[in-house]
C-alpha cells in the first residue's frame, strides 16, 4: 500500500497543529516536530486515518480531528531526545516490548512510568524503559496516576505500533 497525497493543509490548520502540539508537549519540543515554514500534506491511510507528511515524510497522524506524532517519527526524534522525560509518556518494563509491537494493549502491570497529568481518553505514546524508544501510539484508558499505582488492568488502546501496517507504509 502506498500513501497518496489528497492535498496540502493551509498556514491556519498548521498553526492549529503547532499550538495543539505545544499544548501537548511544551512549545520547545513541539517546535522540534513543526514549524509554520513546513510543508505538510495530508494522505489517506484508511476511512477514519489520515497521515500528515512534514517536508515530504510521514510524521503525524490525525483521526477524527485528533493529531498526534507517528511512532517513526518519535523514533527518530529519540535519537536526539530522551522520551521517558516528555509529557504523555507510558514506559514499559522489556517484558511488555514483544506483547505491543505485537499489537496488544498496554496492561498496567507492565508500566513503570507514565506522566501523571495523562488523562483518560487522552493520545499517549508507550516506550521502552532501557532506551526510550518508541513502540506504540495509543488511548489512555485510566490516568497517569492511576497506571503507576494499579497492579493490573489494561491501561493503554493501542491504535499504533511500530511493525505494524502504518509502520510499514511510512517506514516504506
Amino acid at each position: 500500500m502506498e500513501l497518496k497525497v489528497k492535498h496540502p493543509l493551509s498556514k491556519k490548520e498548521i498553526k492549529e497543529i503547532i499550538r495543539e502540539m505545544s499544548e501537548i508537549f511544551g512549545e520547545e519540543i513541539a517546535k522540534k516536530m513543526l514549524n509554520k515554514k513546513d510543508r505538510v500534506e495530508v494522505a489517506e491511510f484508511d476511512k477514519t486515518t489520515e497521515i500528515l507528511l512534514v517536508n515530504g515524510k510521514p510524521f503525524f497522524i490525525r483521526r477524527k480531528e485528533l493529531v498526534f506524532p507517528l511512532v517513526i517519527a518519535l523514533y527518530e526524534l529519540s535519537n536526539e531526545e530522551d522520551l521517558r522525560k516528555w509529557p504523555r509518556r507510558v514506559v514499559v518494563d522489556e517484558g511488555a516490548v514483544p506483547y505491543i509491537l505485537n499489537g496488544a494493549d498496554v496492561m498496567a502491570a507492565g508500566i513503570v512510568d507514565a506522566d501523571e497529568n495523562i488523562n483518560e481518553g487522552d493520545f499517549v505514546f508507550v516506550v521502552e524503559e532501557n532506551y526510550g524508544r518508541p513502540l506504540a501510539i495509543g488511548i489512555a484508558l485510566m490516568d497517569g496516576r492511576k497506571m503507576k499505582e494499579k497492579p493490573k488492568g489494561k491501561a493503554v488502546k493501542n491504535i499504533h505500533h511500530a511493525k505494524d501496517k502504518i509502520w510499514q507504509v511510512t517506514v516504506g
